[in-house]
Order: C-alpha cells, then sequence, then structure tokens
C-alpha cells in the first residue's frame, strides 16, 4: 500500500436521512403475514411497512395521565 491514495474517481455516496439500526426479534407468522399483505397493498416492503405502521402508532400514544386528563374534562363537562 501505498502512502498516498488517489480519491479523485471516487464515486460519491449518497446521504441517509436517518441511521437504520439492526435488531433481531421474533414475531408469530400470522403477523409477519399481516405485515407482508398490508405492505404489498401499499406497494412496500413489509419491513419499510412495518417502520411506518410503528412510527405512526408512536404518534397516537399518549400517557395514562393525558387520557385521565381527556376523561376527566369529558366527564366534568358533561356534570356542569
Amino acid at each position: 500500500m501505498g502512502d498516498q491514495y488517489d480519491f479523485s474517481n471516487a464515486k460519491k455516496t449518497k446521504k441517509t436521512k436517518e441511521i437504520k439500526i439492526l435488531k433481531t426479534f421474533r414475531l408469530d407468522p400470522d403477523v409477519i403475514e399481516w405485515l407482508e399483505e398490508q405492505g404489498e397493498k401499499q406497494g412496500i416492503g413489509y419491513q419499510t411497512f412495518l417502520n411506518w405502521f410503528l412510527k405512526k402508532s408512536m404518534g397516537t400514544v399518549r400517557s395514562l395521565e393525558d387520557r385521565l386528563g381527556k376523561l376527566e374534562e369529558v366527564v366534568y363537562r358533561k356534570k356542569a
């Protein structure tokens, strides 16, 4: 190997939006089948669909305190 390298003809790589982390987990066969069906309906792979679905779910999850607060608003509004 030489002391200097010529990178003038090197190809630039695409910049990624975010880094993906490789993680192994186990799912039931019926869950995989559902993910594959849903992904196919959307025209995407099941892993891409799963990532989208989980991100969407993350946005709708509220804390217990938030849910109790909403319930109290509705209950007290009806009593008044």
